[in-house]
This record gives C-alpha cells, structure tokens and sequence, in this order.
C-alpha cells in the first residue's frame, strides 16, 4: 500500500512537472522534447500503478498485478528517450527528428511481445528470465551509450566564452546527477531479476517498485528546486549576476560609499540629502538599464536616465561620480553590450548582421561597438559567436 501511495504521489508530482516544463522548454537549454515525454510516462506510469491499486478490491488485486505487470512494460521507451534527451541538450537541439524514431523498434516490439505472451498464456519463469535479461541487457547498452556521449561532449567540453562557462558548468552537474540517477534504476532492474531468478518467481514490472518511484521522485524533486532546471538558465543574466550581493546586478561596479574624495561645497550638500536613497537609486538604475529600450538611443544622455527616473539630474550626475566605479559614458557601453550579447544568444544574428546589431542596441557605428564588446566580454563579437557556434556544433 505505501509503494502504490508513493507512485501516485511520484506521477503526480511528474505531471505537474510536465506542465511547468512545457510552458518554456523551447527557451529552455536544459530541456527539450524527450525529457518531456520522458517524464510524462513515467509519471503515467506510476500513477497507473497507484490509483489501479487502490480503485481494485480484493479479489481483483491478481487481475490488477497481471494488467499493470502487462501494460506497464509501455514505459521501456524511456530508456531511448533518455539517450535522445542528453544527445539533442549537448547538441542544443529542439526539433524533432524523424529518424530519431528508429530508437523506439526495440521496446515498441518488447512490449508488443510481453502483451502477446500474456494473451496467449505462454509467459513462464524461465521466458520471463530470457525476455528481462534481454531488457536488461539492452539498457545497459543505453546507459554505456549515454556515458560515451556525456564524456566526449558536455563532460569534457572546453569552453573559453566565460559568458557560457557557467552555464555549462550547470548542464554538466545536472547530467551526471541524472546519469548516475538512470544507472541505479538499471541495477534496480539486473537486482530484480536475479532475486527472483534465485527465487524462481515471475518476474513483475512491479518488483521493488518502491525503489524506482523514490528515485524518481529525487529526480522530479531536483528540477522543481532548481529554478535554472525548470525555466532555463539565461547566460547573460548569470554572467553579470556572478557577484549579485543586495539585490544589485553590476553589483561590482557599484559602491555604496564615495570612492573619491568630495571636493566642493556643493557635493556635500548633495552627500547629506541623497545619502539614504543611494542603495535605491542604484536599484533603479539597474532596473531601466536592463529593460534596454532607454540605453538603445545612441543620442542617450544623462538627463533622459534622469528624467526617465523622475530623479533630479545632480543626484545621478553626483551617483555616478562617487559611486560608480566606471564613468556613465562606460556604463552605457557595458548595457549596451549586455543588451548585444542577449540579442545574439537569442540568434538575432541569423537573419542579421554586427553592423546592424550594433546600430540595434545604440552604438553609431560598427567600430565603437567592436571596440565596446572586446572591452566588456573579454573578446570580440566574431570570437564570441564563433565560441557559442562550437559549443552548439560540439
């Protein structure tokens, strides 16, 4: 009874997941079409497990353990799914390929057979042995293709981009979790067989089901916790979040007391009136300056970021000066090429070129921009979409 409770509470919970999963997968690095199938049969799987359970009395308890045992045997498809989820996340890939299909011959046609065996009466001990040896066998083959591929692409990919590093960093960490994940269900599965090989019983889909349901129920747990799992991980937000402290993006650009010396009457006096709404002016600014549309006036001044915020024009003037360890003429150029590096992780370039990317975001000409993106990425926008294109073709 507690094993088919915690299916239900494991399919439950999986399609609830699902439906989280599908409203942004497609902006999701870490998501795509498999791991949503993946999911929702498993979860099916486990909720048809519970609730046959408990919606069955007694006397048909048999006729419950024979119909799932059957049915269930469905959910061998996922040992491809998996396979296909890690190959199309190390290749970033999102559309559905036809040929991927070929995958599924093997547990379509298992499960074709476990149904027919049933219906005919001709499932033994020892042809329940034969057939989940096979099974077995046959998803070892995926764990060590799945292995061989994780190695020689997210694993051990070389990223120089720092833009993307972090990011790969959280694949890699979410991967081996998973792997390691899918592996002790298979040994679930060889454990199963041979106690009741030992034993000389009929191998069910159920045996030590309790086993499966909570490992599952880590996995589903772990992408529900996990926001950059669950809606995606934007490059650009954690590459100028890396040193976030209250609240603050450019958190290293800003300091809440004067770095330089105040040097007339006059910033004194501005000191004693503004010194309380520093934090807050500073979280304003941010806050328009990544909405972008503002920054992408290349005739932008001070006055509109003043106007724009209804804060006096001396306040920022004085802001920038004393607080910011760049000049607002800087701090333009860096949102400007946050703003750039974000259009090209959205492939703004695909239909576009730098010249017109560079106009998009604010800069004048194509060689301020340049000059702009080396400065604040660390390389150039050509190096920069060379290293994303390696990294999708890796």
């Amino acid at each position: 009874m507690i094993t088919n409770l915690l299916c239900i509470i494991t399919g439950l919970l999986g399609l609830i997941t699902t439906f989280l999963i599908f409203g942004s997968y497609k902006s999701n690095r870490m998501m795509n079409l498999y791991m949503i199938l993946l999911i929702l049969i498993i979860s099916s799987r486990h909720l048809l497990i519970g609730v046959t359970y408990f919606i069955s009395d007694v006397a048909s308890i048999d006729s419950f353990y024979n119909y799932t045992y059957v049915y269930s045997n469905f959910a061998a498809v996922v040992i491809p799914l998996f396979y296909l989820y890690f190959k199309n996340l190390a290749n970033n890939n999102k559309d559905f390929n036809y040929k991927e299909l070929l995958q599924f011959i093997f547990p379509i046609g298992f499960f074709i057979t476990i149904v027919v065996c049933n219906k005919f009466l001709l499932i033994s001990i020892q042809l329940e042995i034969l057939l989940y040896t096979i099974f077995f066998a046959y998803a070892l083959y995926y764990n060590v293709l799945c292995y061989r591929l994780l190695k020689s692409t997210i694993w051990t990919r070389k990223i120089e981009s720092k833009v993307i590093k972090k990011q790969n960093e959280l694949i890699k960490k979410w991967t081996l979790f998973l792997f390691i994940t899918i592996t002790l269900i298979t040994f679930r599965l060889l454990v199963s067989i041979v106690l009741k090989s030992i034993n000389d019983e009929h191998i069910k889909g159920l045996s030590y089901q309790w086993v499966s349901s909570l490992l599952w129920l880590f996995i589903l747990i772990k992408i529900l916790i996990s926001p950059e799992i669950l809606y995606g991980y934007d490059v650009l937000y954690q590459k100028i979040n890396e040193s976030r402290n209250n609240d603050l993006v450019l958190n290293e650009l800003w300091s809440a007391s004067p770095n330089n010396e105040l040097n007339n009457s006059q910033h004194l006096a501005l000191k004693e009136k503004i010194e309380k709404n520093i934090l807050s002016y500073i979280e304003q600014i941010e806050k328009i300056s990544f909405e972008y549309e503002l920054f992408r006036d290349p005739n932008m001044k001070l006055t509109d970021l003043a106007n724009k915020l209804n804060i006096p024009k001396s306040h920022i003037s004085y802001l920038f000066k004393y607080h910011c360890k760049i000049s607002f003429s800087e701090y333009k150029k860096t949102i400007r090429i946050h703003d750039a590096i974000k259009h090209i992780e959205q492939d703004y370039l695909k239909n576009n070129t730098l010249d017109s990317l560079s106009k998009q975001v604010g800069f004048t000409s194509y060689n301020p921009f340049f000059t702009s993106f080396k400065e604040v990425s660390g390389v150039s926008p050509i190096e920069y979409c060379k290293n994303i294109k390696m990294e999708l073709e890796a």
